[in-house]
C-alpha cells in the first residue's frame, strides 16, 4: 500500500464580490503550475506567475478537465464562483478524477445569497441551470413553492419570464439578484409578467416563488373536455391511459408525439414524467395553436411544439426514447420507418390504428421488417342519459401496436 500524495488540482470558490482571494485557499492557488479562471476571478491573483488559463468562452471548461485528466502531474487550481459543488466545476473534474486528486474549497453560493436578499429559506428548495441548456430544463422543479435558477447570457430572466408565461407558470413571483457582493448589486422582486422587458446584468440569478404545491393533475387519461381541440382530434382518454401504459416513458428522456393533433398525449406524458422532454410534432396550425394552449392550460414546460410535416419535421429532434403515433396522414410506412430507425436502443413506439386497413399495412410493415407488433384493441363505452335514464355508447374501437427496439448489448 502507498500513500496518498494529496490532492494536485484545487477547486477554490469565490464569493460573490469577493475582492481577493480567499486566505485559506490563497497558497494553494499560487503553489499551482496552472491557474484557470474566468478573468475576472484571474485578476485575484495578479502576482501568480505560471500559466493562466482562461474559461471564457463555449468549450473551455469541458477543455480544462480534459487536460487535467491527460496530465497526472499537472497541478493546477481553479477558481470558481461560489460553491463548485453547486452546479459547478467541482462534478465535471470529479468525473475525470479520483476524489483523492481533488480539493474543492466552497465559498457562499450566488444562489444562497440570492434567497438571503429575498428573505427566503432555501430549504426544500429546487435548482436548475441553464448554462448553455434549454430552458425546458426547468419542467422538473416547476412545481416546487421555491425555484432557484442559475441563468447565462442567453437565458436572461426576460427570456425565462416569457417562457414561463407561455408554459401557464406566469402567475408565479419571481426574484431577480443581480452583481450580488457588489457596489452595482440589485434586488428586484414582482410578478413573473413584470420581467417580460428585463435588462440588467449578466451577473444575475433568479428566484420563482409559488404561493404553494404544485396544483397540477395526474392521469393517465385525464377528462377529454379538459384539452383544447376541435372537431374531435385528440386522443380519447381512455386509449390515451392505455398508450401511456404502453409506452414505458422513462422518468427522462426523449419522447415523440407525432401527428399530435392537441398534444393531448405528449401533455399526459410530462405530467406523469416532469423529466421527459415532449417534442408534439403537428402539421395543421389550429392544431398547433391547440397544443401550445394545452401547454399553458396543463403547464407542461417540458413540452415543444413543432409545427410542421412529418417525417420532414423530424430531422432536427434529439432520438427518442418514446415515440406515439397518432396519424400518419397518409403516409404511415414513412412515418415509421423514420420514427422506429430514430428510436434509441429500449425504446418503445405505440402506434395508433382506427381502421382495418391501417391496422393491416401496420402488421404489414413490421413483418416486412422481421417484427411481431404487440397488440391491443382499446374497446369501450361510455354512459349518456336517455329519458332519465343511462345506456352506454360505445367508442370506436382502436388498435395500439407496440414496438420495442432492442437493447443494444452494453445498454
Amino acid at each position: 500500500m502507498t500513500a496518498a500524495r494529496g490532492p494536485r488540482v484545487h477547486v477554490i470558490g469565490i464569493s460573490p464580490g469577493a475582492r481577493e482571494l480567499p486566505p485559506e485557499a490563497r497558497s494553494a492557488a499560487l503553489g499551482a503550475a496552472l491557474l484557470a479562471g474566468v478573468p475576472r476571478h484571474l485578476a485575484l491573483a495578479p502576482e501568480f506567475g505560471g500559466e493562466r488559463w482562461s474559461l471564457e468562452g463555449e468549450g473551455r471548461l469541458a477543455a480544462l478537465a480534459g487536460r487535467l485528466a491527460a496530465d497526472p502531474e499537472l497541478q493546477a487550481a481553479v477558481l470558481a464562483s461560489g460553491d463548485p459543488g453547486f452546479f459547478g466545476f467541482a462534478a465535471t473534474v470529479l468525473r475525470r478524477l479520483p476524489p483523492g486528486e481533488v480539493r474543492v474549497w466552497p465559498a457562499v453560493s450566488s444562489m444562497q445569497l440570492a434567497f438571503a436578499r429575498a428573505g427566503e429559506p432555501w430549504s426544500g428548495a429546487r435548482f436548475a441551470s441553464l448554462h448553455g441548456r434549454p430552458l425546458e430544463e426547468l419542467a422538473p422543479v416547476l412545481g416546487a413553492r421555491r425555484v432557484g435558477v442559475f441563468t447565462d447570457s442567453r437565458n436572461t430572466p426576460a427570456r425565462i419570464a416569457r417562457f414561463l408565461e407561455e408554459a401557464g407558470w406566469g402567475g408565479r413571483e419571481m426574484v431577480v439578484a443581480e452583481d450580488l457582493g457588489l457596489p452595482t448589486e440589485r434586488v428586484t422582486r414582482g410578478p413573473c409578467e413584470g420581467f417580460l422587458a428585463w435588462s440588467g446584468s449578466d451577473l444575475n440569478v433568479v428566484v420563482l416563488l409559488g404561493p404553494g404545491d404544485d396544483p397540477r393533475p395526474l392521469g393517465p387519461g385525464l377528462p377529454d373536455e379538459g384539452f383544447a381541440h376541435s372537431r374531435g382530434l385528440l386522443t380519447k382518454a381512455e386509449v390515451r391511459a392505455v398508450a401511456l401504459g404502453l409506452l414505458r416513458l422513462p422518468r427522462a428522456g426523449v419522447f415523440w408525439d407525432v401527428g399530435a393533433g392537441s398534444g393531448s398525449v405528449a401533455v399526459e406524458a410530462c405530467l406523469l414524467a416532469p423529466g421527459l422532454r415532449a417534442y408534439a410534432v403537428e402539421k395543421s396550425a389550429e392544431g398547433i395553436a391547440h397544443v401550445r394552449e394545452n401547454r399553458r392550460r396543463f403547464r407542461t414546460a417540458g413540452l415543444v411544439p413543432v409545427h410542421g410535416e412529418a417525417p420532414g419535421a423530424l430531422s432536427g429532434l434529439p432520438d427518442p426514447d418514446a415515440v406515439f403515433l397518432g396519424g400518419s396522414g397518409g403516409r404511415l410506412g414513412e412515418l415509421l420507418d423514420a420514427a422506429f430507425g430514430r428510436l434509441r436502443s429500449g425504446g418503445t413506439l405505440v402506434t395508433a390504428a382506427v381502421l382495418l386497413d391501417t391496422l393491416g399495412e401496420t402488421v404489414g410493415w413490421a413483418r416486412a421488417r422481421g417484427l411481431e407488433p404487440d397488440v391491443t384493441q382499446v374497446s369501450c363505452a361510455r354512459s349518456r342519459p336517455v329519458a332519465g335514464r343511462l345506456r352506454l355508447e360505445p367508442l370506436n374501437p382502436v388498435s395500439l401496436l407496440r414496438f420495442v427496439r432492442a437493447a443494444e448489448r452494453g445498454t
